[in-house]
């Protein structure tokens, strides 16, 4: 075997083992934040102003009637405790997918000026058009899609890299900022108070 041959076998095991020791580190990091998962989840159902015990808990998720703790458990805390895991997932997943599409694990909605387009909608709307709560939010999600439509227009000149997506985006984030700073020193103090 010559030189060449014993380093490049030499580097494809110090890869492999690479690989094998992140796998591991993944692994046991995802095993953890299961168990705490779980964990907080038990406690989320169990504890408030009236504190369950584990044992109804586990009778009342398996359908069986347990006095006061049936509608407690069943019909508030477990809708809840669901709708703050899925949520949970719903942001990771889009942050995940956020990062990849622009392949930048930097990348967020507020970096690039999707979070300061829809602030400024609200506060426009809130404060200069006096809308209510209902109005307000769905025109600060039709301007944060709206934000993220003259970003990828703006950033499409040229090349398309994802550099230049999140400049432009910065620089708008940066002019709707602007705007936000300026709606909230002009505007009145009783409209600001929460």
């Amino acid at each position: 075997m010559t030189a060449t041959a014993e380093i490049i076998d030499g580097t494809a095991a110090a890869v492999r083992a690479g690989r094998r020791a992140r796998t591991r580190r993944r692994t046991i990091a995802v095993a953890a934040l299961v168990i705490l998962l779980i964990g907080l989840s038990i406690a989320m159902l169990t504890l408030g102003n009236t504190v369950y015990p584990l044992g109804d808990l586990i009778a009342v998720m398996l359908g069986n009637d347990v006095p006061g703790a049936s509608f407690t458990v069943g019909t508030l805390r477990i809708p809840r405790t669901l709708t703050g895991v899925l949520a949970g997932v719903a942001f990771g997943v889009a942050g995940v997918t956020f990062q990849t599409m622009l392949r930048n694990p930097l990348a967020s909605p507020d970096v690039i000026g999707i979070t300061s387009g829809a602030s400024a909608a609200a506060i426009l709307s809130l404060i200069v058009l006096g809308w209510g709560s209902g109005a307000t939010m769905t025109l600060a999600l039709l301007a944060g899609v709206g934000t993220a439509v003259v970003i990828y227009i703006a950033a499409r000149g040229g090349t398309s890299t994802g550099g230049r997506l999140i400049l432009i985006g910065i620089g708008i984030g940066a002019m709707l900022d602007a705007v936000v700073a300026y709606l909230l020193v002009r505007a009145q103090v009783y409209d600001v108070a929460v």
